[in-house]
C-alpha cells in the first residue's frame, strides 16, 4: 500500500493540493473549519505530517503545556479531581486540531513557577493551561509580560484580565448558605482549600455575605483552611464538634473532604440529618455513593477540562482574553432535605 500524501488528502476532500498543504501548515490564509475537515481527512487516510519540518517553517511547536500540581510518590490522600482527569478533557477539545498536550507534572506553587518561566523563555510550548491560580499570581504576570498565550483554570484578583474558567464559587457558597440557613442552620462551618488559593479568598467572602443576608454571625471557628483531603475533613469535624456551640452543617470544598467529614461524624457519634449535615461541591458525583447520600454542588469536570482546551486554541489564534472568561454554575443535585430531624 503506497503511503498517504498530500495528493491523497485532496482527492479524500475535493480540495486543491495548495489548500491541503496551505491547511496542514497552519496557514493563516485557510478558514478554521476548512483546516479541520483536512486534518479529519488527513487522520482518515493516515497521513503522517512531517511535524519536525513544520515546526521548522512555522517556529511552533504545535504543544500546549499543562502545568498540573500531581501527588508525590508518598502522598497516600485522596484530594478529589486528580491531573488526569483534567488532561483528559483538554486532549478531547485539541483531538480535531495539530496540538497536542505535554504534561508538566510539579510537586508545588514554585517549581510550576520556575517551570513556566523556562517554558516561555525557551518556547518549549506554545500554550499554556495551568491551575491553582493565587489572588496576584506571578505566573500571571510572566506570561502576559511575555505576550504568550495561556488559560488558567481559577481566576485571579489583582492581575490583568486574562482568559480563565472556573466554577462560579461566590454563587454557589452563597447559594449553599442561603438553602442551609432556610432551613433552619444558623451555624454553619465552611472546610475550605489553601488559603492562599483565589478560589478559597472567593468563597470565604462570599460565606461571610451569605452569613450577613442570613442574620447570621461570623465565627472564625467555624472556617478551616488546608489540603482537601479526608484527613483534613475528618479532623475539622473533631475539632468543631466539641466547640460549645458546633456546627449543625458543614460546607465541604470537596467530597474527600466531605468523606473524611463522615469519618469524623462516626469517630464522634453524629448521624447525619439528626445532629449535622454535610454538603459538598466537587467535580465528580463520588457522593451519590456515600451512606446518606449528600446533597452536592457537582460540576462535570469534561465541562470545564474541554473548555480550557477550546479556549487555549482560540488563544493561540489570537482571540483576546476578555472574551475568553467563563465562571460555570454547578448544578445542585439535592440528596437530603438537610433539616434537622428528631429520630
Amino acid at each position: 500500500m503506497q503511503r498517504p500524501t498530500i495528493k491523497t488528502i485532496a482527492q479524500e476532500t475535493g480540495l486543491s493540493i495548495a489548500t491541503v498543504s496551505k491547511a496542514l501548515n497552519d496557514s493563516p490564509q485557510v478558514r478554521p473549519e476548512t483546516r479541520a475537515i483536512v486534518v479529519a481527512a488527513a487522520e482518515r487516510v493516515g497521513y503522517q505530517l512531517n511535524m519536525h519540518g513544520v515546526q521548522l517553517r512555522t517556529g511552533k511547536t504545535y504543544q500546549v503545556a499543562a502545568i498540573m500540581t500531581a501527588p508525590g510518590p508518598k502522598q497516600n490522600e485522596w484530594e478529589g479531581v486528580e491531573y488526569a482527569q483534567l488532561l483528559s478533557g483538554i486532549s478531547w477539545a485539541l483531538e480535531e486540531s495539530p496540538y497536542r498536550v505535554s504534561l508538566y507534572a510539579v510537586r508545588n506553587f514554585e517549581e510550576s513557577l520556575a517551570t513556566i518561566r523556562q517554558i516561555v523563555s525557551l518556547k518549549k510550548a506554545d500554550g499554556i493551561i495551568v491551575s491553582g491560580t493565587r489572588a496576584d499570581d506571578p505566573r500571571v504576570r510572566i506570561m502576559q509580560a511575555a505576550d504568550f498565550p495561556f488559560v488558567t483554570y481559577g481566576t485571579t484578583i489583582h492581575n490583568a484580565p486574562h482568559a480563565h474558567v472556573d466554577a462560579d464559587n461566590e454563587q454557589m457558597i452563597r447559594h449553599s448558605v442561603a438553602r442551609l440557613a432556610e432551613r433552619g442552620h444558623r451555624r454553619i462551618a465552611l472546610v475550605n482549600p489553601m488559603a492562599e488559593l483565589t478560589y478559597a479568598i472567593t468563597r470565604l467572602e462570599a460565606y461571610c455575605r451569605a452569613l450577613e443576608t442570613a442574620g447570621l454571625a461570623f465565627d472564625p471557628a467555624l472556617v478551616a483552611h488546608g489540603p482537601l483531603t479526608p484527613a483534613f475533613g475528618r479532623q475539622n469535624v473533631l475539632t468543631m464538634s466539641e466547640l460549645s456551640d458546633p456546627p449543625t452543617a458543614y460546607i465541604c470544598a470537596n467530597e474527600a473532604s466531605a468523606l473524611g467529614a463522615f469519618s469524623g461524624f462516626h469517630a464522634r457519634g453524629l448521624m447525619h440529618g439528626r445532629d449535622a449535615v454535610i454538603n459538598a461541591t466537587d467535580d465528580l458525583n463520588v457522593s451519590q455513593y456515600f451512606a446518606p447520600p449528600i446533597t452536592t454542588y457537582f460540576l462535570p469536570i469534561h465541562e470545564p477540562s474541554e473548555m480550557l482546551g477550546s479556549y487555549i486554541l482560540r488563544r493561540m489564534e489570537g482571540e483576546p482574553p476578555e472574551a475568553l472568561q467563563t465562571l460555570i454554575m454547578p448544578k445542585l443535585i439535592e440528596r437530603s432535605d438537610d433539616r434537622l430531624a428528631k429520630f
